[in-house]
């Protein structure tokens, strides 16, 4: 009988990897508890979440006169924002959408008649004049009525959508601004979307600030908003979620992107308080309250809140509604003139209000992806 060494020959060397690749785990242990190691870890963690955080995709149709299957498109996965995107284009009709969970949008219909409605109130005129032309009427005709619109734009946002997931796989939810204009450069209307990251609203109250300023056309959304605004989000002081507009007489209107709600009580019952919709944008958030007060017969009065009215403590407390806010309660207010801050204690009704919102937001959804 003949017995072969072999395996006995390399036992040492196997011994000896055993022993290294143990050494090399243990090192891996301590390295990875030491004060650097954790600090370059959590700026490996850090870096994966700035990226999710600037992450976008955009989607646009490059045959827009076409719906259905006939549609095509052109999609970008990079770092632009909202702002550029928006300021890319001519002006023209957007809106800001959120998601619900992954694929589904909240609000649609309100969104689509949000851009039909604006469509319609703005002329596209090469020399800035009155008027629009009869070949730029004609070839915008389909984006301003719902049913054509719509027909262009779920296929869009469901290529979006995927794309975005696809590129983002740790995404949870997305924020989905639609731009609609016409470009005389092209000779054709544009028609794209931006999608990006969507932060959780911040569980803390939030700190506002006034400004004397106010829309000329708070009922069309209106992309030069977006570069009017530009100069105050650059001067918004460090903390501040969000500005709020007044006029000389102390009159509350909305938020830059928001809409406004004062609380008041009166006869041992509650009453909101919001500038009427001639002065602000219906926004899609303020259209979920105003349903939910309607069952709940919370009374809404459509009056201006007056700022002088929450110095003299008249207000219960007050609160923000917006896509990526949802309903967020206010804790202080900074006026810009320099006076003192206005503080509000924390308000039960507020909070049941928050929570009505942050319930009722699937019922609200439309779906997209399946």
């Amino acid at each position: 009988m003949t017995i072969s060494f072999l395996p006995y020959f390399f036992l040492p060397f196997l011994l000896f990897f055993f022993f290294i690749t143990l050494y090399l785990f243990t090192r891996s242990i301590r390295f990875f508890s030491a004060p650097s190691s954790r600090f370059i870890y959590s700026s490996i963690i850090h870096y994966s979440s700035r990226q999710l955080t600037m992450s976008s995709t955009i989607i646009e149709q490059t045959n827009p006169l076409a719906s259905g299957q006939q549609a095509s498109y052109q999609i970008k996965h990079g770092h632009i924002s909202f702002n550029e995107f928006i300021l890319s284009y001519p002006r023209g009709a957007y809106t800001g959408m959120r998601t619900v969970g992954r694929g589904s949008i909240l609000e649609l219909n309100s969104h689509m008649k949000r851009i039909v409605n604006s469509l319609t109130l703005m002329k596209f005129n090469p020399t800035g004049k009155d008027g629009e032309p009869d070949t730029v009427s004609d070839q915008l005709v389909s984006f301003r009525h719902i049913d054509s619109l719509e027909e262009k734009l779920i296929p869009m946002l469901r290529a979006g959508l995927e794309a975005y997931y696809n590129h983002i796989p740790e995404a949870e939810q997305a924020k989905v601004s639609l731009m609609v204009t016409y470009s005389f450069e092209l000779q054709r209307p544009c028609f794209a979307a931006h999608i990006g990251h969507l932060g959780q609203p911040p569980k803390q109250r939030i700190k506002v600030e006034l400004e004397n300023k106010a829309r000329t056309m708070p009922s069309v959304k209106d992309s030069q908003w977006v570069r009017d605004r530009a100069s105050l989000e650059k001067s918004k002081r460090q903390g501040i979620n969000e500005v709020v507009l007044i006029d000389d007489q102390g009159n509350v209107y909305e938020g830059m992107a928001s809409n406004f709600f004062a609380v008041r009580r009166r006869n041992n019952s509650y009453v909101i308080q919001c500038a009427s919709l001639e002065h602000i944008l219906l926004g899609t958030v303020m259209k979920v309250l105003m349903s939910l007060c309607e069952q709940a017969k919370i009374n809404i009065e459509w009056v201006f809140p007056k700022i002088q009215d929450a110095r003299s403590g008249k207000w219960e407390g007050c609160f923000l509604t917006s896509t990526t806010r949802l309903l967020l309660p206010i804790e202080t207010i900074y006026p810009k003139d320099g006076s003192a801050p206005i503080d509000f204690p924390e308000s039960e009704f507020i909070q049941q209000l928050q929570q009505m919102v942050n319930n009722e937001m699937k019922n609200k959804a439309y779906p997209i992806l399946d």
